[in-house]
C-alpha cells in the first residue's frame, strides 16, 4: 500500500515545523536568561563560601599585613656590583 503526500499535508507539516521552532525560540529567549542568572548566583555563592572557609576568622580590630614579595639574598646582604680592577 503506497500513500502519496497531498499538497495540503506537506503545507501542514511545514507549518507545524515553523510553529514548533517559533515556540522553542520563544521559550529559550524567556527561560535562558533566568537559568544563566541562577547558575551565576550559585557559582558566586560557592566561590564566596570557599574563600571564607580558607581564611580563619580574625577578631575585630586585628590587622595583618601580607606581602607576596619574596626576600632575595641580595636585598639582605646589599647590592652586588660587578667590577673590573684596572692597573695603571
Amino acid at each position: 500500500m503506497i500513500q502519496e503526500a497531498s499538497f495540503t499535508g506537506v503545507i501542514r507539516i511545514i507549518f507545524y515545523i515553523i510553529l514548533i521552532s517559533f515556540i522553542i525560540r520563544l521559550i529559550a529567549r524567556i527561560a535562558l536568561p533566568i537559568v544563566v542568572k541562577k547558575a551565576e548566583e550559585n557559582m558566586r555563592n560557592r566561590a564566596d563560601n570557599f574563600y571564607r572557609s580558607q581564611q580563619p576568622p580574625r577578631p575585630e580590630g586585628d590587622v595583618k599585613v601580607e606581602s607576596n614579595k619574596k626576600k632575595d639574598k641580595r636585598e639582605i646582604d646589599g647590592e652586588y656590583v660587578d667590577y673590573v680592577e684596572i692597573k695603571d
